[in-house]
């Protein structure tokens, strides 16, 4: 994110002495403050020039002792949210203390000094082999890979591969390099679209639809790939909605597309697989049998049209935040002219990369999940969060006194079969297999029972309301689409590890409660404006009143009108609630 200088002004001017000797967080008070604090503790004397509220964002002439430093920043990030109730974040917030420990014994290591760390190197050529097995590369195979930070810098270095790779087969046959252009789905993340703004290649997006589940359809395909396409991007778990777009039947249409274009120069389009939430998901979580019965077996390195993948490491490889893994399936698509040799370290190192010096310890920790966790620890992890994730999206379907008015967009809660939802939630753990794969996510609406009924609330409200419990669920439209899809707007609970179904059942009552009261406050405002009551101040002040308390409550008897001694007495149930809660 662009951080821009800040500057406000300040009327009222500095004050010409300053109190840090015995008050050293004196500093970061406004003037105002200070003048005060001046006026209340006068006796101490000093001759230093004092810094208003201007300075945060300037270096202090002199610091403050450490542990007070420590103390006043550890204070101001409490207001931000608990990373715990995130539940808009894919990345991972949840590490083990003897993970941290090994993080903390490895923190100052730099992952460009090959010299220096040479084990920290061996640990990244292992982890770049486990994932290479992880995604089906066969013996005949010679993958190369690299960590990144986080999976944008992997997307950049994949399709840069791609795009010189075309190059190479246009120059060859004589032909034009300068209109390359790389195709992939409006439900793509931002970083895909800023791999083409960076490096000048048209990007072709293809529109989803709710017939198409908001993802890629392969068909689409004929619409938009020609000669100078460079390769496409395939999402394994879009972070719009959780679906696995096919890169199987993807790969089928370029067969067809080239079969019909015999004299193109540029043949074997290759894909990209964007596994930033599913490369870690799918082969831990679903068998192979599972995605052949998908229609995916070949969505990996088993399929012959996929010369890159990428990965969050800090995803749902359980990482700390700041890792990424690109990999290709063999030496040879990744061209010579992208590989720096490097010697001023120590040693001689061949990098591809967007950045270089960068923190290695968290590839010490994906090592360490490796070894510790295993298949068996990482596929219990995941099954369990997309059981609770199944259950979630079953109650949503089936909340008391609110049901039918929400529609659940993601799909990991149908039957591969014919779409239908279980019967009962116990069918979610025992016939796992019968369920369509997708990263472990819910995105839902309010139905269209509920437009028809409420028309004015909106979907807005719900995320707003939630964020009094401390809940972070964004609600964001879908993307651009070919039947106005994107016209609605969806919520996304994203279910990480840590969430577990005892925290999923109380976001669910919360999301009743807020419903219940959304519905209230509706019902309350529409009765009034049909009754035309109009008639004194007094009773407009006692609705506001009763309407926005009505939202406030945290709970659901509030439908009542509350005259002037309901109002006394709720003021001392407050008055004793706050005072039992001390």
């Amino acid at each position: 994110m662009l951080h821009r200088n800040s500057i406000y002004d300040s009327s009222t001017g500095a004050p010409t002495r300053r109190l840090s000797v015995a008050l050293p967080e004196y500093k970061l008070l406004s003037t105002e403050l200070q003048d005060s604090a001046k006026q209340d503790i006068q006796n101490t004397a000093l001759s230093l020039r004092t810094l208003s509220l201007d300075d945060k964002f300037k270096i202090p002439a002199e610091g403050i002792p450490e542990d007070l430093s420590y103390e006043l920043i550890h204070n101001e990030l409490t207001l931000d949210g608990n990373p715990h109730l995130n539940l808009a974040s894919f990345v991972n917030t949840f590490t083990t203390p003897i993970a941290k420990k090994l993080i903390n014994e490895n923190i100052n290591k730099n992952l460009a000094d090959n010299d220096e760390y040479p084990q920290l190197i061996e640990l990244t050529q292992r982890c770049i082999s486990m994932l290479a097995e992880m995604w089906h590369c066969g013996p005949e195979d010679s993958p190369i890979g690299c960590s990144t930070t986080g999976s944008s810098e992997a997307i950049m270095l994949g399709g840069l591969a791609m795009k010189k790779k075309w190059e190479h087969k246009m120059l060859n046959a004589g032909k034009s390099t300068l209109k390359p252009n790389i195709v992939m789905s409006c439900a793509c993340q931002v970083a895909l679209e800023k791999f083409t703004r960076y490096f000048e290649v048209e990007c072709r997006m293809v529109p989803v639809s709710f017939k198409s589940h908001h993802m890629l359809d392969p068909e689409e395909l004929w619409n938009y790939v020609d000669e100078n396409t460079i390769g496409c991007f395939v999402i394994l778990g879009t972070t719009y909605t959780g679906h696995f777009e096919n890169v199987e039947k993807c790969s089928e249409v370029l067969d067809k597309i080239e079969a019909k274009n015999p004299d193109w120069a540029n043949k074997g389009i290759p894909i990209h697989v964007d596994g930033a939430s599913g490369g870690f998901i799918t082969p831990f979580t679903f068998e192979t049998y599972h995605m052949k019965n998908y229609g995916m077996e070949k969505w990996a390195f088993n399929n012959p049209r996929v010369v890159s993948i990428n990965t969050s490491g800090h995803k749902f490889g359980l990482t700390t935040p700041g890792l990424g893994w690109v990999l290709w399936k063999d030496d040879k698509f990744l061209s010579p002219e992208l590989r720096f040799r490097l010697k001023y370290l120590g040693g001689i190192e061949e990098t591809f990369g967007l950045n270089f010096s960068r923190p290695g310890f968290q590839v010490v920790h994906q090592y360490f999940n490796f070894i510790s966790l295993g298949r068996k620890g990482y596929g219990a992890q995941f099954k369990r969060s997309l059981y609770v994730a199944r259950i979630f999206s079953y109650s949503l379907l089936h909340l008391p006194e609110v049901e039918g008015y929400i529609d659940v967009v993601s799909s990991i809660h149908q039957k591969i079969s014919d779409d239908s939802v279980a019967s009962n939630v116990n069918d979610f753990w025992v016939n796992q297999d019968q369920y369509k794969p997708g990263v472990p996510l819910v995105a839902f609406k309010l139905s269209n029972e509920f437009r028809k009924a409420y028309p004015e609330i909106p979907q807005v409200m719900v995320s707003s309301l939630l964020r009094q419990r401390g809940w972070i669920i964004p609600n964001y439209p879908l993307p651009k689409s070919s039947d106005d899809s994107q016209n609605y707007e969806v919520l996304r609970v994203v279910f990480r590890t840590e969430l577990k179904l005892d925290l999923a059942q109380l976001l669910l009552a919360d999301i009743r409660s807020v419903l219940l009261r959304l519905i209230r406050s509706y019902e309350k405002l529409t009765s009034r404006v049909e009754s035309k009551q109009f008639e004194s101040t007094a009773n407009r002040r006692d609705f506001v009143y009763n309407m926005l308390l009505t939202l406030a409550s945290p709970e659901d008897d509030t439908d009542q009108q509350v005259d002037q001694e309901t109002k006394d007495e709720l003021k001392a149930k407050i008055s004793k609630n706050y005072r039992g809660t001390c």
